[in-house]
């Protein structure tokens, strides 16, 4: 009896579940919520030549972001980390990796590359190109992007700036 009166306080709190207010599964929600048809996921781009690097009707798109100088010195380090172990420190094809026994990649300075727009290395880095693995999961979209740039303002066109050229990065 005594256990009883312990837990009449408790009992009482607790009221009529079945009267709060809550959602039901499959029926409609007691507010709606209103999204904005133009509302994506944080870091998502709808359109597909940025995304994808390749145009709607055929070809390789040009790069959609415009980087400055400075954002130059962080392509070449994201260059140096996830590029050059394969592709050498020039794009030659001749990294670290080579003399162990990996398949030597094709250089970026080959007459066929070298005319290439900024999303064919975008297009390579984020499906995989060969025996290259995809980098979409690894490298977000944007630094994809922005490693095309270096590969095609630095190492094919030679209109990097020195400071860039000069910097150490790790």
């Amino acid at each position: 009896m005594i256990r009883l009166l312990l837990l009449l306080p408790l009992l009482s709190a607790c009221g009529w579940m079945w009267d709060q207010p809550k959602a039901k599964a499959f029926r409609p929600a007691p507010l709606q919520v209103e999204v904005p048809e133009e509302r994506v996921r944080f870091g998502e781009n709808l359109n597909p030549e940025v995304r994808l690097g390749v145009k709607p009707e055929g070809g390789f798109a040009e790069n959609p972001y415009t980087f400055a100088e400075k954002d130059l010195v962080r392509g070449k380090a994201l260059y140096q980390s996830f590029c050059a172990i394969c592709h050498g420190m020039r794009g030659e094809g001749d990294g670290r990796v080579i003399p162990l026994g990996v398949p030597r990649p094709r250089s970026f300075h080959d007459p066929a590359v070298r005319g290439m727009p900024e999303g064919y290395f975008y297009f390579a880095a984020t499906n995989g190109f060969g025996r290259m693995l995809s980098y979409k999961s690894r490298i977000p979209e944007r630094e994809r992007w922005l490693i095309a740039h270096y590969i095609k303002r630095c190492l094919l066109d030679a209109a990097c700036p020195k400071e860039v050229m000069d910097a150490e990065v790790h």
